[in-house]
């Protein structure tokens, strides 16, 4: 357990390193993910992520700290780091997430459904990327429990959105302290047509991450169609990563948009939730299914997306699919 001036003074680091970059040059990426977008409340149930990707090695010559730099170099013995055709660059990563059950009125523990779970945590991490392939690697730290301030963030949302209050915040998970650590590649291994008309391309990617929150391994594919594509190959459309559009985002020629859809698998031998709600009926699946379509529009320094995304039931106990939607924005700063 962390005690709350701890974990207090945790939290104004984290805000405090995400305001701390540069006011010019990278790119700034907001995720906003909503099962109201899909109808529905219940499950994962909100979540925001803001990522600030650095200029690149290679484009930033004449850089101060270099650290993107440094970083490359330092990490070159890692498979896919310091290839001389791709560029790399540091992403910061800030993520907040809440966890709710179906009955969200009650005061009382229900359970017989999930837990109430807050989450928040900051991610650093190094992109390497080229045309056809991501490479990256991060470390988390972040903390489940009231400290994560997401009852008072789904508070606000419902506020906006005219939702009904979720009562059951007394009752939440935690709190502790999270950290892992994670790897992702990526390939395009298919692309025909002309940029100026019509292009499609299509891609692989997997991912695996340790942490005390969730220890996961994820392997999916995903196709887009569009005019002018940026050179990220990978649609966020199942989340598994917050920052994987970012590398290649807005490297477009011209103003154009784009339709997605993936799929992907997912082995969790690990999650936090199932481990804690010892009194839940919760219990996590070992193997899920992933599946999202979305359309994007973009011109150069700027892209917006809208992606609605679905999984496999998440409970054995539970047979409904999780379902919710994700705004994304990312510009040149």
């Amino acid at each position: 357990m962390v005690r709350r001036s701890n974990s207090s003074l945790f939290l104004t680091g984290l805000a405090c390193a995400l305001l701390s970059v540069p006011a010019t040059g990278g790119t700034l990426g907001i995720y906003w993910d909503n099962d109201l977008l899909t109808g529905s409340d219940k499950g994962y149930t909100n979540g925001v992520r803001a990522s600030y990707l650095t200029t690149s090695a290679e484009k930033d010559q004449d850089c101060r700290f270099c650290l993107a730099r440094g970083a490359r170099d330092q990490l070159s013995p890692l498979p896919g780091i310091g290839r001389t055709d791709s560029q790399h660059a540091l992403v910061l990563t800030l993520t907040q997430l809440m966890i709710t059950p179906e009955n969200i009125e009650a005061r009382a523990p229900q359970f017989n459904d999930l837990p109430y779970a807050g989450y928040l945590s900051a991610r650093a991490g190094l992109w390497s990327w080229s045309p056809d392939r991501i490479t990256g690697y991060g470390m988390l730290l972040g903390v489940v429990g009231p400290e994560s301030y997401a009852e008072q963030s789904q508070k606000q949302v419902h506020r906006i959105t005219g939702s009904t209050n979720a009562n059951g915040w007394d009752n939440q998970l935690g709190t502790d302290v999270i950290a892992g650590l994670g790897a992702t590649h990526a390939r395009r291994f298919y692309s025909s047509g002309d940029p100026a008309h019509l292009e499609q391309d299509m891609g692989w990617v997997a991912g695996l991450r340790a942490s005390n929150f969730l220890s996961d391994a994820r392997f999916g594919l995903s196709w887009r169609m569009g005019r002018h594509l940026p050179t990220n190959f990978i649609p966020d459309y199942a989340g598994i990563s917050s920052s994987i559009g970012l590398p290649g985002a807005l490297d477009v020629p011209a103003s154009g948009w784009s339709l997605f859809a993936g799929v992907m698998g997912e082995w969790i031998p690990y999650s936090y939730i199932d481990e804690q709600a010892d009194n839940y009926r919760y219990d996590q699946k070992t193997l899920i299914g992933h599946a999202g379509i979305g359309a994007g529009w973009h011109t150069p320094g700027f892209q917006a997306t809208l992606t609605f995304r679905t999984t496999s039931s998440q409970d054995r106990t539970n047979k409904e699919p999780l379902t919710f939607g994700t705004i994304s924005l990312a510009w040149q700063l």
